[in-house]
């Protein structure tokens, strides 16, 4: 039997760590034919996507494929009508680039119903919305939340809200790992409060930061 995981978007809260895991098979099968393999290599994303977000989950002890990129953008707006017409101007900016597959990531459903909804009131063209009734991903603006991006990537990930009044709670650390590490070449968050406070703190060497007014 193989066994393959992530346990750094292990994000659940019934979710086992790495020991506990190693320690069931080691039970079930016995020490002498089990064997732990770590890869730690990624492929995905850029080296500065990489080394921000392993900043975020240091344990997860990720090394950079080396293929450079831009730095992770951290934008603060003034209020939420300021972050949609920001994410409708760097997705046109992305889309210009020749990026095919873009996510906006929220935390939660209703929240992904939400920036949909700002988005697509605001005229933005091929905009789709990702429910747990979506069966196929398709190339495009892509709207939906983290649990459901697990396991998926995409040319560039902007993340609708990385404030710290949505993502602050520690069990919450692995959810927004998953979100930022979803993208392969570029990665924005957005916020118009204070960054959630697995942001701050961070080398500020690692992203590149934008204030709209």
């Amino acid at each position: 039997m193989t066994v393959l995981g992530d346990f750094g978007q292990a994000i659940f809260p019934q979710a086992t760590n790495l020991a506990e895991a190693d320690s069931s098979l080691t039970e079930l099968y016995g020490e002498e034919v089990t064997a732990l393999i770590t890869l730690v290599r990624s492929y995905r994303s850029t080296r500065q996507i990489v080394e921000f977000t392993k900043s975020l989950l240091p344990e997860a002890g990720i090394i950079p494929f080396e293929r450079d990129g831009r730095k992770p953008c951290l934008t603060k707006l003034g209020s939420a009508d300021e972050r949609t017409v920001r994410i409708m101007q760097d997705i046109a900016e992305l889309k210009t680039e020749g990026l095919d597959s873009i996510a906006v990531i929220t935390k939660t459903a209703d929240e992904s119903r939400e920036a949909y909804e700002a988005l697509f009131s605001h005229g933005i063209e091929g905009l789709r919305l990702v429910t747990k009734d979506t069966l196929t991903f398709e190339k495009g603006i892509l709207v939906l939340p983290a649990y459901l991006a697990k396991g998926v990537e995409f040319d560039a990930v902007l993340i609708y809200d990385a404030s710290a009044q949505t993502y602050q709670r520690e069990s919450e650390r692995k959810l927004f790992y998953t979100a930022c590490t979803r993208a392969m070449h570029q990665l924005m968050l957005y916020s118009s409060g204070d960054w959630t406070p697995f942001i701050q703190g961070t080398d500020e060497s690692l992203y590149d930061t934008m204030t709209v007014d």
